[in-house]
């Protein structure tokens, strides 16, 4: 189970960067019925949460 979680993480992660879908539709296209469990899972491997994750990547975010 762990490593099918690896790949729709994977697949997330690029969706996350590549696209401008939303959050919840990452995670149904990626296999997840449940936002809450996505989120979760995915801060559990990343760290972060998805939005802070797409924040990091998409250059928005400004650090000092």
């Amino acid at each position: 189970m762990e490593s099918l979680n690896d790949i729709r993480l994977g697949h997330a992660s690029r969706l996350l960067i590549d696209t401008t879908l939303t959050i919840a539709e990452i995670s149904f296209k990626c296999g997840y019925n449940n936002l809450s469990y996505f989120n979760r899972i995915f801060k559990k491997k990343h760290g972060c949460t998805p939005k802070e994750f797409r924040e990091d990547y998409s250059g928005t975010r400004t650090f000092v």
